[in-house]
């Protein structure tokens, strides 16, 4: 019974406010509070497509995290990006939930280079849900638009929009009593700032067309050539995260927390390999 209702607090919270709510993946990100509109590697395909354009190598990465410690809501994802001439072509695959609730989501997208200032991406995503004890399942095909712009040498600018077209999850009622489940339409806006070759910050807005603003922000220190270091604050709920990335060569992995006081904590772990 205990489990039971921690279960139904946990699916009431902003976590998931709503069926389809594009939740964001990536450890590095994870580490900066979510706040990866600017960033440039292979999470990109979760985060702002349009960031996938800048990768000069084949990427292939695995990333799973575990909101709040629960089994129930863990969620497994799989990335890889293929740079492709003056784009990059890339596929991702994630799955969160458990046997009684469930989402996958299987998105393709390509990038494309305009100079070396700007990048922009256009994604399509076939978002799944499904739940247990034979309820059914329903399904959507999902848009995003992204792009990335400098404005100084130190100063990029991220815009990231999530399901312009409102795409329809499912419907219940009938005659003049009908209620409509949308997938959630975001806009995110964000800037990155690198104060030097060790240092640099991020800070980014979100707005759901039905629910209130969330801001992040996020700082990242690499020391040297294999160790990072990484900061954030998130809102919507406010949460604290922490996260470190160490660089092997080709190999990437990267670990973060986030913390949210009332429900515990979130860990994360990506594991990214860099074909050269």
């Amino acid at each position: 019974m205990r489990g039971t209702l921690l279960i139904l607090i946990l699916l009431h919270s902003a976590l998931l406010r709503a069926g389809g709510e594009h939740l964001p993946l990536g450890a590095r990100a994870a580490g900066l509070g979510y706040a990866g509109l600017t960033l440039t590697d292979l999470w990109s395909v979760r985060l702002n497509p349009a960031g996938m354009a800048a990768l000069e190598h084949p990427v292939i990465g695995l990333v799973h995290q575990q909101h709040f410690l629960s089994r129930e809501l863990s969620q497994q994802g799989l990335a890889a990006v293929v740079p492709l001439g003056k784009g990059a072509l890339g596929v991702g695959a994630d799955r969160f939930g458990y046997e009684l609730y469930n989402e996958t989501r299987l998105s393709l997208g390509y990038a494309m280079k305009f100079g070396d200032g700007l990048r922009a991406a256009v994604q399509l995503q076939h978002l799944g849900v499904r739940l247990g004890n034979n309820y059914g399942n329903t399904s959507a095909v999902v848009a995003e638009l992204g792009v990335q712009a400098r404005l100084t040498e130190a100063l990029w600018i991220g815009a990231h929009l999530y399901n312009p077209t409102r795409s329809l999850l499912g419907r219940l009622g009938e005659g003049a009593v009908v209620v409509e489940e949308r997938v959630p339409t975001l806009l995110r806006v964000g800037l990155g700032y690198t104060f030097s070759t060790k240092l640099k910050m991020l800070v980014e807005a979100e707005k759901d067309i039905d629910q209130d603003e969330r801001f992040r922000i996020g700082m990242e220190y690499n020391p040297n050539k294999v160790l990072y270091l990484r900061t954030g604050i998130s809102t919507g709920p406010v949460q604290g995260h922490f996260g470190a990335g160490f660089r092997l060569k080709q190999l990437d992995i990267d670990l973060a927390l986030a913390v949210r006081s009332q429900l515990g904590p979130t860990p994360v772990i990506g594991i990214n390999y860099r074909f050269e």
